[in-house]
């Protein structure tokens, strides 16, 4: 008896540790066939979706097929031998096509140890202006679960979903993470890498918020965003919500806010601490109705302890930053431990006609290092620093450069009072700037020592340094290069 408990055990570890790798094709497949090889690959969605997987086990698409449908798996890989769902063959990535006839065209639920890459997905319903579902590219859920841990999406491309471009239930997304109850539920370690993610209403990718409150913390963890393309996004672009420490690096995210008319902004961080946003280029947000936001980048109510360094941020209609708290109760924490840094900004606010905008009371900003600088030929006013709903505490600006040579001032219009809480340090003004003396708290640049000149090879933001600015302002605190050795 106990000779055949032991066989019984070991038959079971074989099963468990049996490594599978399957095959569809929707042109030769074969749902009868069990799918172990090219030649017996599956044929529908419908019987990927009814196949539990096991750790170690991949997914293989055909490339250049096409399925209409929905791709939502069952059964997690582990720490050891996640589970892959990929392509394989030559040709066009192999595209889930929802249409309209489901919320999501790739549905995690509840899934674990899982890597989707090398897919692409698409979830448009040309029969409606937009669909009242909250359609999705790929949604990622952890519900009433516990913790989610491992999941990669890589290299994938995500297009055209209708969703509402109004803030609601119905917004579309092209990439979403959706935690929900009621048991406290999150995903740690959700990275999201060499995407391609365009022709989206509402947003580009984000998340909920669940457990995003105060009261009732318990957030996702271990972020990364990297080396994803977004443009022609109908409001926000990148989210991070509900998040603590999240790395977004490395992104282009272009044409954000194209259709929406409510707020949105190319990346920002909601209900999360530890956000670092870095090395990425942000470019022709619009704000053409005059609305609120339409910046490049903000950071939003109850977060703490964000950093946004080395960005290129360039032709952003609403300006260049948001620094702003929610209605601060038990609920949502003050926004603070703020740090905006060497971050390079051209032409930026040349709609909203302003550069930096504080709303309501937030805390502890240093604006450091950084280069605006705008040649715009268009003669109208822009707000450098527009104050508004509150006002903020312990801002500084120290070691910036203003530098607007063109027919547009910048101007700080703001009352005395309203920049009481705010200290100008060591900052450099040139070119066509208006109000100065409103700066209670200013101590300009003096002679320079210890600066040097601009580089002759500079890296990422710097390589993107206008010519004209190169010859307006010829020398740079040596901090500004720091970039060239942090990546």
């Amino acid at each position: 008896m106990k000779k055949i408990l032991l066989l019984l055990i070991a038959s079971c570890a074989a099963l468990y540790t049996y490594a599978g790798t399957y095959y569809i094709n929707n042109k030769t497949g074969n749902d009868a066939s069990d799918g172990l090889s090219p030649a017996k690959a599956w044929r529908s969605l419908a019987t990927v979706n009814q196949h539990t997987f096991m750790p170690g086990d991949s997914m293989l698409f055909a490339r250049n097929g096409v399925w209409e449908g929905q791709l939502a798996p069952l059964g997690s890989g582990d720490a050891k031998a996640p589970i892959v769902f990929s392509a394989y063959g030559s040709g066009a990535l192999p595209e889930i096509k929802a249409g309209g006839h489901f919320r999501d065209a790739i549905l995690l639920r509840n899934l674990q140890y899982i890597v989707v890459e090398y897919l692409a997905a698409s979830n448009l319903d040309s029969s409606v202006e937009f669909q009242k579902t909250g359609p999705t590219g790929v949604r990622v859920m952890a519900e009433n679960i516990g913790t989610l841990h491992h999941i990669r999406l890589a290299n994938l491309y995500i297009h055209d979903i209708n969703g509402d471009n109004k803030k609601g239930t119905a917004e579309g997304c092209g990439i979403f993470w959706d935690c929900r109850g009621p048991k406290p539920s999150n995903i740690e370690h959700l990275i999201i890498e060499n995407c391609k993610v365009e022709r989206v209403d509402r947003n580009g990718i984000r998340g909920n918020g669940t457990f995003s409150f105060r009261t009732n913390w318990f957030p996702n963890k271990y972020l990364l965003i990297r080396n994803c393309q977004l443009e022609d996004i109908g409001g926000d672009g990148i989210v991070v919500k509900a998040f603590d420490t999240a790395m977004v690096e490395h992104n282009k995210l272009f044409h954000i806010r194209s259709r929406a008319k409510d707020n949105a902004v190319a990346v920002w961080p909601h209900s999360s601490d530890h956000t670092t946003i870095q090395y990425n280029e942000v470019g022709y947000t619009q704000n053409d109705n005059w609305a609120n936001d339409g910046q490049s980048f903000d950071i939003d109510g109850n977060s703490r302890n964000t950093i946004i360094q080395y960005n290129y941020s360039h032709d952003n209609e609403g300006g260049f930053m948001l620094v702003i708290s929610d209605l601060i109760n038990k609920d949502n924490v003050k926004t603070n431990g703020n740090i905006i840094q060497y971050n390079l900004s051209v032409n930026d606010g040349i709609n909203r006609k302003r550069l930096f905008n504080f709303a309501g009371v937030t805390d502890s900003t240093l604006v450091k290092g950084n280069i605006f600088y705008n040649n715009a030929p268009k003669s109208f006013t822009m707000e450098a620093v527009d104050i508004e709903g509150g006002i903020p505490e312990h801002v500084v600006f120290e070691d910036n450069y203003f530098v607007y040579t063109g027919k547009t001032p910048v101007v700080f219009s703001k009352s005395p009072k309203q920049y009481g809480h705010v200290n100008f340090i060591n900052n450099a003004f040139s070119g066509n700037i208006v109000g100065l003396d409103n700066l209670p708290n200013r101590k300009d640049a003096v002679a320079a020592n210890g600066q040097k000149q601009y580089p002759k090879k500079p890296q990422f933001p710097w390589n993107f340094m206008p010519v004209k600015l190169k010859s307006t302002t010829q020398q740079f605190p040596k901090d500004l290069y720091r970039s060239v050795t942090a990546q």
